[in-house]
Formats: C-alpha cells, structure tokens, sequence
C-alpha cells in the first residue's frame, strides 16, 4: 500500500513537473521534505559517551539505552542481506588484517581469535523501526561495509545468557576510516 501510494505521488509530481498537468496533485499524506535523502537512522555525527562492545556486553541488562563504539565484524557475512541486521566486534580485538603476516582472505571474520574472545566481544545490532522490528532494508547500499568502525545507539533487547548481546539501534554513525 505504502509503496503503492509512493509510485502515485511520485508520478503525480512529474507529470506536474512536465507542465502535463495544471491542477496540483491531490495527497493523503504529507510527503518527506526533498532534501531529507538520508535515513532518520544513519547518524551524521558520532555520539558522545560510547563504550566498547566488551564493556557493554559485561554489564548491561535487557532495556539498558547504550552508546557503542564496534567494529562490523563477526562472521564470514557480518551484513545480513535484505533486512537491517548486522553484527560487531569490540574494536579493540584485532581482525586478521591486522595481525602481521596473516592472509585471511576474509579478515571481518576474526577467524584468528579463539572462539572464547569471540563470545565475550561480539554483539548482533538490529537498525529498527518504531515499532522495534528490524527494517526491511540493505545496510551495504546505505555505506555499511565490514570491518568499519561504527557507534550505535539503542536499547538492550532481552539476553538469555550474557554470552548474548543484541541491540536494536535507532541510530548509528559510521565512521570514514
């Protein structure tokens, strides 16, 4: 529906652009400001305050609002494809591009650290929408790439154990390395 309703303003709009059309299009919705391109997610600067994904992961609890400061790394894939879910290392673990003379092909996948570090210095982030569902939308086109360093802010979601840590952010900057 939504997306329905986007194709017809936007149609509207250029045939009145064109001068095809002398009446402005009729709306039942009030459309997005023409500069606003970049998503209310997507951070142009990064927050004050931010810890660590090992220290956060050590003492947070289940609706804690959190600032933190990661590295997009984790995993072979570390973006999920085609909703907004991603998941992150504390940036003081070194990837294996950062270890000499190692040649992971995939240096985001911290294959090189033992699976105990892993545990205590990873977290899953989920980009979510007001109602606290993660969108459904592709983070690499909106600049998101591994081993990027990145602040998240949101809120602790529930943890069954403390090896898990999962955020679901509502805002993040990603920092230009």
């Amino acid at each position: 529906m939504r997306f329905t309703l986007t194709i017809a303003l936007t149609a509207a709009a250029l045939l009145t652009a064109c001068g095809k059309s002398s009446e402005p299009a009729a709306s039942t919705s009030t459309p997005a400001p023409a500069h606003s391109t970049q998503p209310t997610w997507l951070l142009a600067s990064a927050p004050e305050g931010a810890r660590p994904v090992a220290e956060i992961k050590k003492s947070a609890a289940e609706g804690d609002m959190v600032v933190m400061q990661a590295k997009v790394g984790g995993r072979v894939e570390p973006i999920t494809k085609g909703v907004a879910v991603f998941v992150v290392m504390d940036p003081a673990i070194p990837s294996c591009d950062q270890i000499p003379g190692d040649t992971c092909g995939t240096p985001w996948d911290y294959c090189c650290e033992p699976k105990e570090s892993m545990t205590a210095n990873s977290a899953t982030v989920q980009v979510v929408d007001a109602s606290g569902k993660p969108m459904a939308i592709d983070l690499e086109s909106q600049g998101l790439k591994p081993l990027q360093v990145v602040t998240i802010v949101g809120k602790v979601a529930p943890r069954p154990n403390d090896a898990v840590l999962i955020i679901q952010a509502t805002g993040i900057h990603i920092a230009t390395n």
